[in-house]
Parts: structure tokens; C-alpha cells; sequence
């Protein structure tokens, strides 16, 4: 219903969406909109609504941050429209080469005049408010949304794996909580595309459907290294890292996601692949480190019910490590892990997002409640990778910063690398979509044959 500027493919390239082309600094970016682009009421899309709309979530976002760069918060960051050109400024107090990728994310699409004036966004569609391919016209809030597609919508991505056919004229998103479910109903012909995260997808692998992998969850662990906790101590971060084996954590999966050589999927832009920077599985020299040390392991049971948490505990527990685990739900884990100081050594981290910028937020600055860096990690080589491959806008330096950044993360097993949990996104014949950076974009959606 809300698109945004530009788009996020895969490999981290930049795609056009509501912006045509643009210009682009470590100090921010201009772009052009594309000719002709409308609102949903039919009224033209102005460069001064998208810098009222960008305004807005500067300064009602969570997430504005990893968006305009953690200097730029507030007055830091100017965002100006100019009608005539048909233009969109921002300008950055100080450098941010992620400007272009937290553009893309789905927070910052652009709301028009009406939904700006409005207090019913979150209850809902507003007319006239939307600048995406769909107009939501039907909903039952919480069970099902009827989205109907615009007439004359001539804005969509440029992804470069577009799906043939044609844009669905209707999209009918039902919420079904039980996978099997959802299964049933797609066999049936009652769903005509669904994503699934456990076995059922298997039901798909021969017959008239398709079926797409994504990585969902990017599972890694991580210490609390804060004195007094066992992850204070390098020797033994690397005997945990002994202690594990990445294959067999993605085999409590089904052995359908990747293994990691860093904390995000090897999608990712600028991933290190380097293995060599990876501990190895080694049983024998992890019992000469874990015997006897006590580790307090919490984790998420949000996928699996945890089935990957007790995975580490037992491979922890054959080192000889006395091991409590707390399987929390998510926003228990979150509370205990990323608030203030909360009483753990060992957790599985579930990182949902696939940008080296956005995970590597929780290795660097401060500790909560005034930072993101939960487990109190002080590595300065890590830190000035970071600073140099988020502030340069040329792909070439960035990468090599990153390569420096996680060299320096893996060596000292800031981080233990597993594997992901992937999603499945089944598609009956007919029906195909894009999958840009492991995310199905349902502007994508295209029927054939």
C-alpha cells in the first residue's frame, strides 16, 4: 500500500521503485521521482509529500537510526522536497553509507497528504493515502485483508528475477496461524501462495506447485561479556565454539537452511566467506576448557519451540559445561538478553535482519539502556570496520571494510556462526513472485498460463 523509493535486491543492489534514479554522497542523497506516479486518490505524488512523509517517520520511528545513520538523529538530518524538480533531498549532519539500504526497508514507505493528516493509519487504510500498487478495500481485522490492485499503478520495482505475467488484480491475505493449515487449504486450491517455516512445506516438493527458499532467522551465538560471566574469557568463547557444529544445529532444522560464516547468510552484501576465520568443531578440545564452568543459556522459542536452544545446551552439557537453559518466549528473551544487564552468559541469537549494518549495531557503543550492545563486546578492530564500511559509499571499500570488521568479530568468537532457518514460500502453478533479499514483495505477485 506504501511504496518506498528505492528497493533492496539481491546482493545488496539498489533498485528503482517510487524514485527513478538518484545521486548519492556519504553526506546523503537526491532523488528524482519517477514521472507520473499518483497517490491512491488519483492526485499526483509531490516531491514535498514524500519529504513530509520521510519527515514523519524521522521523527516517529524506532528505527530511524540504522536509517539516516545513529549521528544523524533529530536536526541532524534535513529532508527537503522541490516540486518543480521533482526532487527529494536528504542531507546528513555526518557521513552514512547506509542511507540507500534503510531507504528501502517497508518502514519508510511514503504516505500522502491524507494519511499524514490523519490518525487512522495504524487502524487501517485511509483514503487516498497510499502511493503502492494497492488500495486495501475489504478487512477483517486480525483474519483477513482484500487489497485491490491501482488503476494506472506505473511504479513498480525493477528487480532483476521479475516473475512473467500479469498483476494480480486482488489479493486476498488470509492470517492462518497453523502451518498444516495452511498446507490443506493450499492443496485444496483455497490459497494460491503461503510461506511456510516448518515440515509442511515438504508436502510441495513434487506436484503443481513451486517452492522457494529464503533465509528467515540467521542464528548465531553470542556471550554476555561482562566480568564475572564465562564469556569474559576468550578460551572460553572458543570452547563453546568447539563445542558446536553448525551442520548438525541446521539438522534440528531439517537441514533445509544454510550454514553461516558470519552473522548474516551469504546473500548478504559484503558476507565474509572466509571459513578459515571460523573455530572449528572440536569435542575433545572443548571438554579441556567447559568441564565443570556453569553457563546460564537463554533463548527464544519463538521458532521450533527452542528446538535450536536445546541443541546448544546438550552440545554444551557433552563438553562437560553445567548448563541451565530458560527457553523464553520472544519477548521474554528480548527483555532478559537485550535490556539492561539481565542475568545470562550464552544466548542463540535469532537475527532476523540480512544487512552486515543492522546486525553489527549489537557488537558496537554502549550497553543497554543507552546502547544496543548487549553483550558488553569491546573490540576495537570490529568497531573501526563498522565506523569505516558504514560511512563510505563506494562498494569496493565497503566490502573490504566489512572483511576487516568480521575478521576481527569471528577471531575472537564474539560470534559462533550456525545456520538459518529459512522460509518456504509455496506457489501453485501459475503464480510466481520475487524474492529480493530472502523477502517476498507482494507487488511482485504475477499470474501466468
Amino acid at each position: 500500500m506504501y511504496d518506498t523509493l528505492v528497493g533492496l535486491d539481491d546482493g545488496g543492489k539498489i533498485v528503482p521503485r517510487l524514485a527513478e534514479k538518484w545521486e548519492q554522497s556519504a553526506t546523503g542523497a537526491t532523488f528524482t521521482l519517477k514521472k507520473g506516479v499518483t497517490c491512491s486518490d488519483g492526485k499526483p505524488l509531490t516531491a514535498s509529500q514524500v519529504a513530509a512523509s520521510l519527515k514523519r517517520y524521522q521523527t516517529t520511528s524506532a528505527g530511524t537510526a540504522l536509517t539516516f545513520g545513529p549521528g544523524n538523529t533529530g536536526s541532524k538530518t534535513t529532508i527537503t522536497g522541490d516540486d518543480k524538480a521533482g526532487t527529494v533531498t536528504v542531507e546528513l549532519g555526518t557521513p552514512w553509507g547506509e542511507l540507500l539500504p534503510g531507504l528501502s526497508s517497508t518502514a519508510t514507505g511514503i504516505v500522502c497528504a491524507p494519511g499524514l493528516r490523519s490518525d487512522g493509519l495504524g487502524a487501517g487504510a485511509v483514503p487516498g493515502a497510499g502511493t503502492g500498487a494497492y488500495e486495501m478495500t475489504k478487512t477483517a481485522r486480525g483474519s483477513s485483508y482484500e487489497l485491490t490492485l491501482r488503476k494506472g499503478f506505473d511504479a513498480w520495482p525493477r528487480y532483476a528475477s521479475m516473475p512473467p505475467g500479469a498483476p494480480a488484480g486482488t489479493l486476498r491475505i488470509s492470517v492462518v496461524k497453523d502451518e498444516s493449515t495452511l498446507a490443506n487449504q493450499l492443496q485444496t486450491g483455497a490459497l494460491d501462495v503461503a510461506p511456510f517455516t516448518g515440515p509442511d512445506a515438504a508436502r510441495f516438493a513434487n506436484g503443481d506447485h513451486s517452492v522457494r527458499a529464503a533465509p528467515l532467522i540467521r542464528n548465531f551465538v553470542a556471550f554476555n561479556q561482562r566480568a564475572g560471566h564465562p564469556g569474559a574469557d576468550a578460551e572460553i568463547r572458543k570452547a563453546v565454539a568447539q563445542a558446536l557444529d553448525p551442520k548438525a544445529f541446521n539438522q534440528v532444522f531439517g537441514g533445509a537452511g544454510q550454514e553461516m560464516t558470519s552473522y548474516v547468510d551469504a546473500q548478504a552484501a559484503c558476507v565474509s566467506t572466509d571459513t578459515s576465520l571460523l573455530t572449528t568443531t572440536d569435542a575433545v578440545a572443548a571438554e579441556k576448557i567447559l568441564k565443570g564452568v556453569r553457563i546460564k543459556l537463554v533463548g527464544s522459542n519463538a521458532v521450533g519451540q527452542g528446538a535450536g536452544n536445546t541443541y546448544v545446551q546438550e552440545a554444551l552439557r557433552a563438553a562437560g559445561a553445567e548448563v541451565k537453559l530458560t527457553n523464553a518466549d520472544n519477548a521474554s528473551w528480548a527483555t532478559q538478553v537485550l535490556g539492561n544487564e539481565g542475568d545470562w552468559d550464552v544466548t542463540v541469537f535469532p537475527l532476523i535482519s540480512g544487512r552486515l549494518a543492522n546486525g553489527g549495531v549489537y557488537f558496537v557503543g554502549e550497553s543497554p539502556a543507552k546502547g544496543r550492545n548487549f553483550g558488553a563486546v569491546d573490540n576495537k578492530k570490529f568497531l573501526a570496520g563498522y565506523a569505516a564500511a558504514t560511512t563510505t559509499v563506494d562498494q569496493n571499500a565497503k566490502c573490504a571494510a566489512w572483511q576487516q570488521a568480521q575478521d576481527a568479530l569471528l577471531k575472537r568468537n564474539d560470534v559462533v556462526p550456525l545456520a538459518t532457518v529459512n522460509v518456504h514460500y509455496v506457489f501453485r502453478k501459475g503464480v510466481s513472485a520475487a524474492i529480493p533479499a530472502g523477502s517476498l514483495d507482494p507487488s511482485t505477485l504475477r499470474v501466468s498460463g
